[in-house]
Parts: C-alpha cells; structure tokens; sequence
C-alpha cells in the first residue's frame, strides 16, 4: 500500500527530477528512503530541503519551553513585549499561535502583492528585505475587518510572535531559532543555510522578521528526530504544544502551538511549502507512528506532501489496530 501510493505521487506531471525522501517512526524505530521519478527507488542519502512552514513547529516549539519556563503566558496581549503606539488591534500570543489573531493570509498588503507575484510570475522569495522595522510599522497599523472569518492561516502572524520570542529572549530571530534547533533538540543539520542539493532555494539577507515562520534547511534524519521527540515528549514541554488552544472546525481538527490536530484520526501535523519543497511531518501518539515527507516539488495538485504523509500515517494507525 505505501509504495503504491508513492509511486502514484511519484508518478504526477511535473515530477521528472523528483528526489522524494519519506522518513518513518514506528516505536523505537526510524527508517527511511530516497524516490525519484516513478517511484524508482534512489540510494540512501540525506539530502538537504528547504522545510518551509515546518520552521513555525521548531519556533512553537520554543513557545512551549517560553511557557512551561513562565517567560511568557499564552494569553498575554503582545504589547506586553513589543512597542505598541496607536494600535487598534493587540493580538494575544494564543491568538498568534492558532492563526485566530485576524491578520488574515493578505496582510501586510506589500509583503501580499509579492506573494501575489510571485505566485504568478518569479520564484523569488517574497518576504526578503522585510525587518524588524517593517513589522513594528504593520502591526501598529493594522485595523481587523469584522466581517472576516475567526479562523485564517498567517505568516505574518508567526512572524508577530518570531518577535515576541526575540524580545524575550534578546536575541534575533536567526540565531534564536537556530541556537534552540541544535542545542536544545539536538537538529544538528538544521539551520538557516541556503544549501539545499536537490533544488533551488529562497535567498534571504539574514535579518527577515519572517524568518519565524520559513527559511531553515533540514535533513531527514533531524526531522525524524523531530518527530520522535514529540511523540516521546523529550524534553517534556513540547506536550504542551499538542493541548487544544482553539477549534478549527466542530469534529474535525483543533489548534496545538501551532500544529494541527486531527479529531478522527488523533493525527498531529503540520505541512510547508516553498517554490522549490514541499514537506510533512506528523504523528500519532498512542501508537507511536510518525511519518515525514521531504520533496523538492512544490505542492500542486495531486503533488501534495501532506495528502501522502497523511495516507501513509494514517494506513500505518489502521494496519496497528487490526492487528
């Protein structure tokens, strides 16, 4: 069943210089292997990806650590660690971490019409050039639309608590997330790069507010580490992250620290993508099963890395309990 549906991904339009890494935890376990086109299986090797989205679990994950230390509470107003001047609008860091604080995925309109952009037109990376500077100006700025639904993915919502967590622990976003990826999780071969060996990548200057939320270059080996790690609770702060902070949608999914929580299935996950990757990582705790999906190929279509890695997790669970 897996190498069937993997080769049905392996097998879409677009997909002639695939290198698609699938990691697997089962227990004590943590195995994995490399696809190409048609589900060809490709030597052992830990490549190198741009992660995307995946960089917000390791940031929420440091919110968790934040919290469990008392540093910050998830229900503080943000103007407690940024500078607020005339601001209609101040968001609490649940509502940041749980995509519920009204930003929306079209906010701020400049860093939206590059995104805009580059949707249609380049592959440049949308939110280069945009500090410290550009953020404190937006969210002083910005006025909610009432009519908007609760409940709406944003970057610029990560990225607002990127800089909470830079006040808190008076470092930059850069080295704050790549100091707690290696030293406090053991990611070794996770970090802010820009050498990914099986596509291009984003070009970042270093000093992006958005680089909370995207930007760091992982290997299989450390996302598996990951993962194990959260289905383990080692350290054990990071089950805070999967407690329900906000319902999505009534019997079907809640908010973590920003995982996403499937009812159904009791399925933990998150997904990223750039122009260049598209990735998956997640987990089921009672079984002690994770799953995690590294392409090179941007999500389009049936070429969808959380679609596989939620197949694949979710056959591993039914396999487990018809035994």
């Amino acid at each position: 069943m897996r190498e069937g549906k993997i080769r049905e991904y392996a097998s879409q339009k677009g997909t002639s210089k695939l290198v698609l890494t699938v990691g697997v935890i089962d227990g004590d376990n943590m195995d994995f292997s490399v696809y190409g086109p048609k589900g060809k299986e490709f030597p052992k090797t830990e490549h190198r990806y741009e992660i995307g989205s995946l960089t917000k679990q390791i940031m929420e994950s440091l919110l968790a650590k934040a919290i469990s230390e008392k540093k910050v509470s998830i229900d503080d107003k943000i103007d407690k660690y940024i500078k607020m001047e005339g601001a209609e609008h101040i968001p609490t860091i649940r509502e940041l971490v749980t995509h519920t604080a009204r930003y929306g995925n079209s906010y701020p309109k400049a860093v939206a019409r590059r995104e805009m952009k580059n949707a249609l037109l380049s592959r440049e990376n949308p939110y280069t050039g945009y500090t410290n500077e550009n953020l404190l100006k937006d969210v002083n700025s910005f006025k909610p639309n009432p009519k908007h639904r609760k409940w709406v993915y944003s970057n610029f919502g990560g990225a607002v608590l990127g800089r909470v967590l830079s006040e808190v622990y008076g470092k930059d976003i850069k080295n704050l997330i790549e100091e707690y990826a290696k030293e406090e999780l053991g990611l070794e071969n996770t970090g802010y790069t820009q050498d990914t060996d099986v596509s291009k990548c984003w070009k970042w200057n270093g000093d992006e507010e958005y680089l909370a939320v995207n930007g760091l270059v992982s290997t299989i080996g450390d996302m598996m580490k990951f993962v194990d790690e959260n289905i383990n609770k080692e350290p054990s702060y990071l089950g805070e992250a999967h407690k329900k902070y906000f319902n999505i949608s009534k019997d079907k999914y809640d908010m973590g620290l920003g995982w996403i929580i499937n009812h159904d299935t009791g399925i933990i996950w998150h997904d990223g993508s750039t122009d260049f990757s598209d990735c998956f990582i997640g987990f089921e705790k009672k079984s002690k099963k994770g799953i995690v999906i590294l392409s090179n190929k941007a999500n389009s279509g049936k070429i969808n890395a959380a679609r596989l890695g939620t197949e694949l997790l979710s056959e591993m669970i039914k396999n487990r309990k018809h035994r």
